[in-house]
């Protein structure tokens, strides 16, 4: 598959993503978190392993794989989400969106140091606005709390675990199918998320008694369109592209989250969101090379 073909998945699954922070911020109005978060991934567990046995692309694990399958899915699913909640509730929302706002520039760097990705200035910019896109957008002309605090860490150490993850994905990924690798991930971090759900928050379960359909309607979409399919065509992006590479379209998180905030939230975007979005736009065109390919291609032609 092209390099061009596999970016506009990526603009797709991050268009899932974006729209599913608004998604998530509806479901947190009728189920606790942490159990709808063990709940959801586990609905997009069994989906990725229904459509792969649709696709008669379902195969076992052999010996060798399961030790990898089970770090990283501890990396990147249960330490992910499970720092990122404790981390959340410790600090304000302004610190915790712009240190999510590093994720892809972490990415990048584990990427450079462990040789997954090779970068230039132009590149490594990009990634640079990027963050600085996101950050803006989160700030939006508020202030930064400028004290390092215990939930700062839980969510940096929740980056750099799911960054982790994404090496782990795209080693494992040159000897087993990346789209089978990401079910049982999904599948064996719910059972784990599920059952520290029981010892810490069982009483949130019988949240899901009383919901209505429409939660249910969300959090199912949200699986399915979000998680499982979102989680296949990224781990399959990196695969193919690398980590460092996919990981700068998760900037793009933000600016569909915005506009879906504003479309079905009726929230307001202010001009300094707009200029973030602009950054980071600018700043995936120079991380994946896109800008620098043109002008190559032009120069030729002169």
């Amino acid at each position: 598959m092209s390099k061009i073909k596999i970016y506009i998945l990526l603009l797709i699954v991050m268009l899932f993503w974006g729209l599913n922070l608004v998604a998530l911020k509806v479901l947190v109005s009728y189920f606790s978190p942490f159990v709808m978060t063990g709940i959801r991934i586990f609905i997009a567990g069994i989906c990725v392993l229904i459509i792969l046995a649709v696709l008669k692309k379902l195969v076992f694990p052999q010996k060798q794989h399961w030790k990898w399958i089970l770090i990283a899915s501890i990396l990147g699913v249960v330490l992910h989400h499970l720092l990122l909640s404790i981390g959340l509730t410790k600090t304000t929302a302004v610190n915790g969106g712009i240190i999510l706002g590093f994720s892809p520039l972490l990415t990048a760097i584990l990427a450079l140091i462990f040789g997954f990705n090779k970068f230039n200035f132009i590149s490594f910019a990009g990634f640079i606005l990027g963050a600085f896109g996101v950050s803006i957008s989160v700030l939006n002309g508020g202030n930064i709390d400028a004290t390092f605090s215990f939930g700062d860490l839980m969510i940096f150490l929740s980056i750099l675990s799911q960054a982790f993850s994404f090496l782990i994905i795209k080693k494992v990924s040159e000897s087993f199918e990346s789209v089978v690798l990401t079910g049982y991930m999904l599948l064996i971090g719910s059972f784990i998320l599920i059952a520290i759900s029981l010892i810490v928050d069982p009483s949130g379960f019988t949240d899901f008694v009383d919901a209505p359909i429409k939660a249910y309607v969300i959090l199912i979409g949200s699986a399915l369109f979000a998680t499982a399919i979102g989680h296949m065509v990224y781990n399959f992006a990196i695969s193919k592209i690398g980590p460092a590479e996919t990981a700068i379209f998760g900037n793009f998180n933000t600016v569909f989250g915005l506009i879906g905030s504003a479309i079905l939230l009726n929230e307001a975007v202010t001009s300094i969101q707009i200029v973030g979005c602009i950054c980071i736009i600018i700043g995936v065109l120079f991380g994946t090379g896109t800008i620098e390919a043109f002008v190559k291609s032009n120069f030729r032609r002169v």
